[in-house]
């Protein structure tokens, strides 16, 4: 029995051990174990570690109470062993999870395990049985058993000096440490008896005064200020920044008094420099734990309000409606106009047409001016933004509008005449194409006819030459072909007188042509 119980402890201790070597891998308490700040000398592996030798284990049952009673005569006569019973013997019962508390004939405190107890002895003292509190300290004179819950500190002190105690349980017989608090270690700000733990979020940075000396702790990680004159300040944010300026009124180049309203965004680039040069750190008595700035802020506003009204004063307000006038009219243009005509020109004059008061590279210059202020408290404007910009005097606003509106109206006007003219420079361009390619069309055809004409002829002449060739072998066919020839030349209403004999006639139609002539001859000789 004692070998197989003996392998079931040692692998419960190994998995407590396991489990010990984990619960400090948190950062918040990694970074005081790099400190050497956690006391792990009083933590226990387990619940039964708390007892030690003087502490009482669970020795009875009921069998053994009861066989005790009967050997004093508990049941036998009952009063005399019931007192003497009772004043020799101390009966208890421990739950689980409980702890009973005992002193000795010394005044010793002891602890028992929980189970049934039934101790021997006059002096032996039943203080009471308590359950095992939680962050909480179970105190029994000057012994003490304290089990801090995971994501909590404990805090005790001993001659002053501070002891801080990690998850587990912890068991000490001291006359000097004395537990204080369990102290949650969720929050940003953690004080710690003179330490204070300090947990920065990515995008901040906390401000901190070590005897005078300015420390800036980066973001994303957990900090330990060691001594009690470390103190933190205050939390810087690193985020990107957009407010509000307040409205200002602002004089143009043109001396147009305008009622401006507008946006700045801004991010703090350098901290240490911030805090150095702009920000309010120092205060008197306890602070709260902010990131507000009110004091940098209110510097990073004033020089945007500075380099705004500068770039306002350089810009001629009535300019923005002749420009509104011109883009208008270049819409117009646009819609009439082929596309990709003259991308050069176009591109000139939507540069030559942006509205004066959000030119982006004059804008820019205001911001570089900001910046170049800004700079030197570790701030960087990004962006000054106008939102509107209106003139306070009305009469004036409607006079620059009617101007606009009449340029609007002579750039369309303008626009309209270019347009039909440019359609017909190009009705006549392409009636002057048409032409061309009929003409072009007609040549073509009177070529390609010539040549079907010329084709021709060469084809019957090289067929008539091929049949006189024929001919010419055979005397009959070249009778008849003579012939017919002759016969050719005799129109249905020609009259021939002969003075020769009839044989004549014979000679004169087998002979062909000669023969005609001499007939004509002799008929008209």
């Amino acid at each position: 029995m004692q070998a197989e119980t003996a392998p079931m402890i040692v692998g419960m201790a190994m998995d407590a051990t396991a489990q010990l070597a984990h619960l400090e891998d948190t950062p918040a308490y990694s970074t005081l174990k790099q400190a050497s700040l956690l006391t792990t000398k009083y933590r226990k592996q387990c619940f039964e570690d708390i007892f030690d030798g003087v502490d009482l284990a669970a020795s009875s049952s009921k069998s053994n109470n009861l066989m005790q009673k009967c050997i004093y005569g508990y049941y036998a006569c009952p009063i005399v062993g019931c007192i003497l019973y009772n004043s020799t013997h101390t009966e208890f019962f421990v739950p689980a999870g409980h702890v009973g508390l005992l002193m000795n004939q010394k005044q010793e405190y002891l602890f028992a395990q929980p189970g049934m107890h039934n101790i021997s002895g006059c002096f032996m003292t039943h203080c009471g049985t308590e359950k095992l509190p939680t962050n909480n300290a179970l105190v029994h004179g000057n012994r003490c058993i304290l089990m801090v819950e995971q994501g909590f500190l404990g805090l005790a002190f001993d001659n002053g000096q501070p002891v801080l105690l990690p998850p587990g349980i912890h068991v000490w017989t001291s006359e000097t440490l004395t537990y204080d608090k369990a102290i949650s270690l969720d929050q940003h700000m953690v004080h710690l008896g003179p330490y204070t733990l300090i947990t920065v979020d990515e995008g901040y940075a906390a401000v901190t005064q070590d005897n005078g000396k300015q420390h800036i702790l980066p973001g994303g990680a957990t900090h330990l200020l060691n001594h009690k004159n470390w103190r933190f300040e205050k939390f810087l944010t690193l985020k990107i920044q957009t407010d509000d300026l307040e409205q200002i009124k602002a004089t143009s180049a043109d001396n147009i008094t305008m009622q401006v309203t507008s946006t700045v965004t801004w991010c703090i680039k350098n901290p240490t420099l911030a805090a150095t040069m702009g920000a309010e750190t120092m205060g008197v008595g306890t602070k709260a734990v902010s990131s507000d700035i009110p004091k940098l802020r209110q510097d990073v506003l004033k020089q945007a309000i500075a380099s705004l009204a500068s770039f306002i004063g350089g810009v001629n307000y009535s300019d923005s409606f002749h420009m509104a006038a011109t883009v208008q009219g270049k819409q117009g243009k646009s819609k009439q106009s082929p596309a990709g005509d003259e991308p050069e020109a176009e591109e000139k004059a939507s540069k030559t047409m942006d509205n004066p008061l959000y030119d982006v590279d004059r804008m820019n210059d205001a911001v570089r001016h900001a910046n170049s202020t800004a700079m030197s408290y570790g701030v960087e404007i990004l962006s000054i933004n106008i939102l509107s910009a209106v003139p306070i005097d009305t009469a004036l606003t409607k006079a620059l509008a009617c101007g606009a509106v009449a340029s609007a109206q002579a750039l369309q006007a303008e626009t309209a005449a270019r347009g039909n003219a440019k359609a017909m420079k190009l009705d006549a361009t392409a009636a002057a194409d048409k032409a061309r390619i009929e003409a072009e069309g007609l040549a073509q055809a009177e070529v390609t006819r010539a040549k079907a004409t010329a084709e021709s002829a060469r084809l019957v002449a090289e067929g008539n030459r091929d049949a006189a060739n024929k001919l010419s072998t055979n005397p009959v066919a070249v009778d008849l072909a003579r012939m017919d020839k002759s016969a050719q030349l005799i129109g249905p209403s020609d009259k021939f007188f002969f003075g020769q004999e009839p044989s004549y006639l014979a000679s004169l139609v087998l002979k062909g042509d000669h023969a005609s002539k001499d007939a004509k001859g002799g008929m008209f000789g």
